[in-house]
């Protein structure tokens, strides 16, 4: 199978799992959906689902940046980068 349809493959379901995983939570704690809205809640499932299903990506992300062949160190630096930009958004935001 093609590379890119697997990665495409594991987005879709750890799409829908977050997504459904978002919903059995809300409905298990009644602060979550109080909190965040029902939508909030299967939306917000659905992003760390398919956050999830996008992990073998995350390790290319971090070769863009640092060109180094240590696969952990890529991994490291390619979560990083996705928390570094909503740090900078926050405080330019604020």
């Amino acid at each position: 199978m093609n590379d890119r349809k697997q990665i495409r493959r594991n987005q879709l379901i750890g799409l829908i799992a977050g997504m459904l995983g978002g919903a059995m939570m809300a409905a298990t704690w009644s602060y979550i959906p109080t909190t965040v809205g029902w939508g909030g809640a299967v939306m917000w499932g659905g992003v760390i689902g398919l956050g999830l299903g996008s992990l073998t990506q995350i390790e290319k992300l971090g070769y863009l940046i640092t060109r180094s062949d240590n696969r952990m160190f890529n991994f490291l630096v390619g979560m990083s980068l996705p928390l570094l930009l909503i740090g900078v958004l926050a405080v330019v935001l604020k």
